[in-house]
C-alpha cells in the first residue's frame, strides 16, 4: 500500500509537470491512464499481453496530442471541434476496461484454483513443421474460407494459430539467448506481413515485445536495447506501410500467383523506392500514419451531432451487434453481413466517406457507437460488462490449460487480437473475441488435454517401474 501511494504521488507530480511545461493538459491527463495500465494489467502468472494491448489502445486515443506537441503539425482529428471530448471518452473507456478486467480475473481466480503445470508442450520438430505448414498454406486456407461462408469464421480463426506458434518459437529462442536466430526469425515474419493486403506485420512486432517483456531485466543493457530496436522497428514499419500501402493494394489479385520470394521482392522494391524519395514524402507518410492511428475525427463529428441533430438510438446498435454475434453463420447460412461502418459514419458524422461501393470501410468504434446508443454515462456500462467477461476468460484459459507454453501463447494471441483496437465496432470486437475463444481456444484445450493424458500415463508408468504407487495427480 505505501508503494502504491508513492506511485500515485509520483504520477500526479509528473502529470502536473508535463501539463505546466507544455500547456497540453489533456495530453498530461493521459499519463495516469498509461500508468494504470502497467500498474494493474500485469496480472499474476500470465503474459503481459493485456498491458501491451491497452498501451496500443491508449496510444490510438492520444497519439495525435503527442504528435502535435512534438512537431506542431496539426493532425486531422484536431479539425473536429469536440476532439478533446472524444479523447476524454476514450481514456475513460480504457480505465473502465482496466476495472472490468480486474473484476473478471478476480472472480474466476477465486473459483478456479491453479493446477500443476508443465512448462514445455511441443517438441521442436513438431513446432517447426506446424508453423511452416500453416505459413505455406495460409493463402489457400483463406481462399477456402471466403468460398465457404458458413465455415469462414472458424477457418480464419484457426489461421491465427500461426501467431501462437511464432510466439512459442521466438520465446524458446530468446529464453535460450539465441538472439541472432530470434531476430532473424522476427524480421522474416515482419517482412512476410508486409506482402499482404492488410498490415499483418503488426502482430509479429507485438509478439516480439511480449516475449522480451517476459524475460526483461532492467539491469541488463541488452534488454533495454532490444526493446528500443523493437519500438523503432514498429514505428518505422507503420510509417513505411502507409507510404507503400496504396501501391501494394493496386492490382493485388493479379499478384496472387506470385511465389513468396516474388512477393518479398516486390515489396522490397517498393520499400527502396519509398526510402529513396524526398523528405517531404516521408513527412506526408508520417502525417498519414498519425491520422490513421488517431481515429477521432469522424467520431468527434458524430459526437457533436447526437442528440442535437440525430437522436440517441437506445441500444439499437448494440442489439444488432449481439444478434449478429449470436447467430452463427454455420447454423444460419443466410445471415446478412454486418453493416459497413462507413454507412454509420456517413449518417452520424454527416460526411460522405468512402464505403462498400469503393471496396473499403471507415471505422466507427465501439465508444462512439456506445455514445449514440446510450449517451454518457450509459456508454461505459457495456464496456464494463465486456471487460469483466474478458478478464474472466483470461484467467479461465490460464487455469484450464496445463501446459504453460500453450497457455501463454494462446492467451497472447486471443487477447491481443481482441483488445488492441480502439476504433473497432461492437459487432466486430464481440465477434472476433468469441470466435477466437471458441475455435482457437477450443482447439488448444483439446491439444492440451491430449498431451496431458499422454504425459500422465508416462508419469504413472515411471512411478510403477520405480516401485511407487501411481498417482491421480501428475508429479510436475
Amino acid at each position: 500500500m505505501p508503494q502504491l501511494v508513492a506511485e500515485l504521488f509520483a504520477v500526479a507530480f509528473v502529470t502536473f509537470a508535463v501539463g505546466t511545461l507544455t500547456d497540453q493538459w489533456l495530453m498530461a491527463a493521459s499519463l495516469p491512464v498509461l500508468w494504470a495500465i502497467w500498474r494493474f494489467l500485469r496480472l499474476k502468472d500470465g503474459p503481459p499481453v493485456l498491458a501491451f494491448a491497452f498501451t496500443f489502445h491508449w496510444g490510438q486515443v492520444v497519439i495525435g496530442l503527442f504528435y502535435y506537441a512534438a512537431t506542431g503539425r496539426e493532425p486531422l482529428g484536431m479539425q473536429a471541434t469536440l476532439y478533446g471530448e472524444m479523447v476524454g471518452i476514450g481514456l475513460v473507456c480504457v480505465l473502465t476496461f482496466i476495472a472490468g478486467i480486474l473484476i473478471g480475473d478476480y472472480l474466476v481466480g477465486r473459483k478456479m484454483k491453479p493446477q500443476p503445470m508443465r512448462e514445455t508442450s511441443l517438441a521442436w520438430g513438431t513446432l517447426l513443421v506446424a508453423y511452416v505448414a500453416i505459413l505455406a498454406f495460409r493463402t489457400s486456407l483463406r481462399d477456402f474460407a471466403w468460398s465457404n461462408p458458413q465455415l469462414a469464421q472458424g477457418i480464419l480463426a484457426i489461421t491465427y494459430i500461426r501467431f501462437a506458434l511464432f510466439y512459442l518459437i521466438l520465446r524458446r529462442l530468446v529464453r535460450s539467448e539465441r538472439y541472432a536466430a530470434a531476430a532473424g526469425f522476427a524480421i522474416l515474419e515482419v517482412a512476410l506481413g508486409m506482402t499482404g493486403f492488410f498490415a499483418e506485420f503488426r502482430e509479429p512486432l507485438f509478439i516480439a515485445a511480449v516475449v522480451l517483456a517476459e524475460q526483461f531485466d532492467y539491469r541488463r543493457v541488452r534488454h533495454w536495447a532490444s526493446f528500443a530496436v523493437v519500438a523503432v522497428a514498429a514505428m518505422f514499419a507503420g510509417v513505411l506501410w502507409i507510404g507503400i500501402r496504396g501501391t501494394v493494394r493496386e492490382n493485388f489479385d493479379d499478384r496472387a500467383h506470385f511465389t513468396m520470394t516474388e512477393k518479398l521482392s516486390y515489396t522490397s522494391n517498393l520499400t527502396e523506392t519509398w526510402w529513396s524519395g524526398n523528405a517531404q514524402d516521408k513527412l506526408i507518410s508520417l502525417d498519414s500514419f498519425v491520422d490513421r492511428m488517431w481515429d477521432v475525427y469522424y467520431p468527434a463529428l458524430a459526437l457533436a451531432r447526437v442528440p442535437g441533430v440525430l437522436p440517441h438510438t437506445n441500444g439499437e446498435m448494440m442489439m444488432v451487434a449481439l444478434q449478429h454475434v449470436f447467430t452463427p453463420r454455420i447454423l444460419v447460412p443466410g445471415k446478412a453481413d454486418v453493416e459497413s461502418d462507413s454507412l454509420q459514419v456517413r449518417k452520424y458524422s454527416g460526411v460522405a466517406v468512402a464505403g462498400p461501393e469503393q471496396g473499403t470501410t471507415i471505422s466507427f468504434g465501439y465508444e462512439i457507437q456506445g455514445y449514440i446508443d446510450y449517451g454518457i454515462p450509459g456508454l461505459f456500462v457495456p464496456v464494463l460488462l465486456y471487460a469483466v467477461f474478458m478478464g474472466a476468460a483470461y484467467r479461465f484459459f490460464l487455469r484450464m490449460i496445463r501446459h504453460r507454453e500453450l497457455g501463454v501463447a494462446i492467451v497472447t494471441v486471443i487477447f491481443w487480437m481482441s483488445l488492441y483496437a480502439y476504433n473497432r465496432s461492437w459487432a466486430k470486437m464481440l465477434g472476433l473475441s468469441l470466435t477466437l475463444m471458441v475455435y482457437l481456444g477450443g482447439v488448444t484445450l483439446l491439444i492440451d488435454r491430449y498431451l496431458a493424458s499422454g504425459m500422465d500415463a508416462t508419469d504413472d508408468l515411471v512411478a510403477r517401474r520405480a516401485g511407487a504407487p501411481a498417482t491421480d495427480t501428475p508429479l510436475y
